[in-house]
């Protein structure tokens, strides 16, 4: 039996986690952030969303024809100066940019959690912000994937044409390349997200999901029980999936990539969240006898105990 005990940062025990989940927009980053938070618990984590450290608004990026990967259309100084003052355990005043209508709204105070977010296009970019994460994550959907999820997304919940989507994406693209994808390198963990093998037709879709580690000696997963149920994987009740493993090179950097493909077998992500829960006393995703599991949920479950790993204080009790 295994417990773990969390630093208390606001009782000065501990300093505040922080995590850079990078990418492009639209990759993903937001589904990952959240289903994290709620499996690390939301009173433990805070989350700031690095749009809102863009320099300029919208108006203002159309007159300079800058799109906001662009570097100089980012505040890293300030950035940086927050993060710093978050990990001393200071409160700041943290700006807030507002999608809806691409102006700044006013700054709010913001206090450091126990576990710190970083979202957004940009974590890894200087190795001032490199050197203050505890933990690096990039997710990197395929370009067909990522486009039909920032169409989804502009249109549908930030009120933009699918024209005016479009033209964005073709005119973002070669920012992205210089800007953005070369964080990747850097990153603990890559998450990668394809069209589903096994399932390719699918509706709604399911994917292919990646994740690829630089270095899993450094933080051993503990007690992390997978339970194939023969009695559903045979009938497929679940439905088509594959689960597979290999050693690839990436951004020359060696790393070792589990990858899960389509809805998975029930107990097959229930054992993982059992663990979780009897292992931290944290309530984890919702998952019910008979949902359908997505390899989204495991990996994001599977990242979640990796921080608790790193961040908690893993000890072998009794029983």
């Amino acid at each position: 039996m295994y417990s773990v005990e969390f630093p208390d940062q606001a009782n000065g025990s501990g300093r505040p986690f922080i995590i850079g989940v990078a990418g492009d927009s639209g990759s993903g980053k937001t589904t990952f952030t959240k289903i994290i938070s709620i499996v690390l618990g939301p009173s433990r984590v805070s989350t700031i969303t690095l749009d809102d450290y863009h320099r300029y608004d919208r108006k203002e990026r159309a007159a300079l024809s800058i799109t906001p990967l662009h570097p100089d259309a980012n505040r890293f100084d300030r950035l940086a100066s927050d993060v710093a003052a978050l990990k001393r355990g200071e409160t700041i005043q943290k700006p807030v940019y507002n999608h809806s209508n691409g102006t700044f709204d006013p700054d709010i105070p913001f206090s450091p959690k126990q576990i710190i977010i970083l979202e957004g296009l940009h974590p890894l970019f200087t190795e001032e912000l490199r050197e203050m994460l505890d933990l690096s994550i990039f997710v990197d959907p395929d370009p067909d994937v990522k486009y039909a999820w920032k169409i989804r997304r502009d249109v549908g919940e930030r009120g933009h044409s699918r024209e005016a989507v479009l033209e964005a994406i073709q005119r973002r693209e070669p920012d992205f390349e210089k800007y953005v994808a070369f964080q990747r390198r850097y990153a603990d963990y890559v998450i990668r997200i394809e069209e589903s093998r096994v399932a390719p037709d699918r509706d709604p879709p399911v994917y292919s999901v990646s994740l690829l580690q630089a270095d899993p000696s450094a933080c051993p997963l503990i007690n992390v029980p997978f339970t194939l149920d023969l009695s559903r994987i045979l009938p497929l009740v679940d439905g088509p999936f594959s689960i597979s493993g290999g050693i690839i090179e990436l951004d020359g950097r060696r790393r070792v990539s589990l990858r899960l493909d389509g809805y998975l077998p029930y107990g097959f992500a229930r054992s993982l969240e059992e663990s979780i829960e009897a292992q931290t006393e944290i309530c984890a995703l919702p998952f019910f006898p008979g949902k359908q599991i997505s390899a989204t949920d495991v990996i994001a479950l599977l990242i979640a105990w990796q921080i608790i790993c790193r961040h908690g204080t893993v000890q072998q009790t009794p029983g």
